[in-house]
């Protein structure tokens, strides 16, 4: 991985004075923080040697200031910006007066004794800027974008075979379908699945089947495949579990309608030719949700997704306007849709 190869270079002490950690999967944007905080100033000099900015809340001019000046009885400065929005097409959180001819000219003559490091957790950047142009001209990128199926099963393997850790095969296909192959999530998990096999240093089957409990994602996702089925035994039965772990059927709507609002975003751009990465590059979405989307739409057509869409946002209004008990408007969904004939 071209990330980790940056990452090892820091590690060696080839660094850079201007770096962009830019992509949206937070346990490598986290990972390439540590790394900066461990390599770039010793632990006793951090106080005086770091500067943490975020640009929700104070101008860049500051960051750029305080890049600028000598380090504190020691070699270097980290000056670390975060929530750089106006790299971005987005509209700020917060009207911060951002003097970017000013970062524009610290990107043009950086200082010797600083590193700067811009964390982006965004898909991509405005290229039509020049404040863009001029940091990806002089910036090392950091690819922290969501990882492939493929490359966050191999990233496991990778990191506990670092660990001397080994994983069953099985054990490991049941993680990651019940992390939906985040890896941020992933990585939370695996902490206490090594604690529980810190005996053997194999993870077991077993072992993630009782420790890794599904997300309410994943919960959902089995709530809607049911539904879609017209499985109404099922589909309640996931419904009141969830009920009882104590969520609110406002908010399992919502998710529900953002599935199945995905559904037809990918049934629709397949029926215009699109393929899969250009589904996931248009939508921004992680690439295992494309995958998963892209079988559902085959198995169940468009316009079996498009009534039970409908009829979720029915439902939503229902819920949102206290129209009757808020637990049974969900379960009445169900009902009335499961019962009808198949489209």
């Amino acid at each position: 991985m071209e990330f980790e190869k940056q990452l090892n270079r820091i590690k060696k002490g080839q660094v850079s004075l201007v770096y962009l950690v830019q992509g949206k999967e937070p346990y490598l944007q986290e990972l390439a923080r540590k790394v900066f905080l461990d390599t770039i100033v010793a632990p006793e000099d951090q106080d005086l040697n770091v500067g943490r900015f975020n640009m929700d809340e104070v101008s860049v001019q500051t960051a750029v200031q305080d890049a600028e000046s000598v380090p504190f009885f020691g070699d270097r400065r980290l000056v670390m910006i975060d929530n750089p929005t106006f790299l971005t097409g987005e509209k700020e959180k917060k009207s911060i007066d951002h003097h970017l001819d000013r970062l524009q000219a610290y990107l043009e003559n950086p200082m010797d004794s600083s590193v700067m490091v811009f964390f982006a957790p965004y898909e991509k950047l405005d290229q039509r800027k020049k404040i863009v142009k001029q940091l990806k001209k002089v910036a090392v990128l950091l690819d922290a974008s969501e990882l492939s199926e493929r490359d966050v099963r191999q990233y496991i393997k990778d990191y506990l075979r670092s660990q001397q850790y080994g994983i069953q095969e099985e054990a490991l296909n049941t993680l990651l379908i019940k992390t939906q192959y985040s890896l941020t999530t992933c990585m939370k998990e695996l902490d206490k699945l090594m604690v529980a096999e810190i005996g053997t240093y194999s993870i077991r089957l077993e072992t993630v089947e009782a420790l890794v409990a599904k997300t309410l994602e994943q919960s959902i996702f089995d709530f809607g495949e049911a539904i879609l089925n017209k499985d109404s035994k099922r589909a309640l039965q996931i419904y009141h579990d969830m009920l009882l772990q104590k969520e609110d059927p406002i908010k399992m709507n919502a998710i529900l309608l953002g599935q199945f609002r995905l559904l037809l975003q990918v049934s629709y751009l397949k029926k215009a030719g699109y393929q899969e990465p250009e589904i996931q590059k248009t939508l921004a979405v992680h690439p295992y949700r494309v995958k998963l989307a892209l079988n559902q739409c085959r198995r169940y057509g468009t316009p079996l997704l498009e009534a039970a869409f409908q009829q979720l946002v029915e439902t939503e209004y229902a819920l949102k306007t206290s129209v009757g008990i808020k637990e049974m408007q969900l379960e009445w969904f169900i009902l009335q849709f499961c019962g009808q004939r198949t489209l």
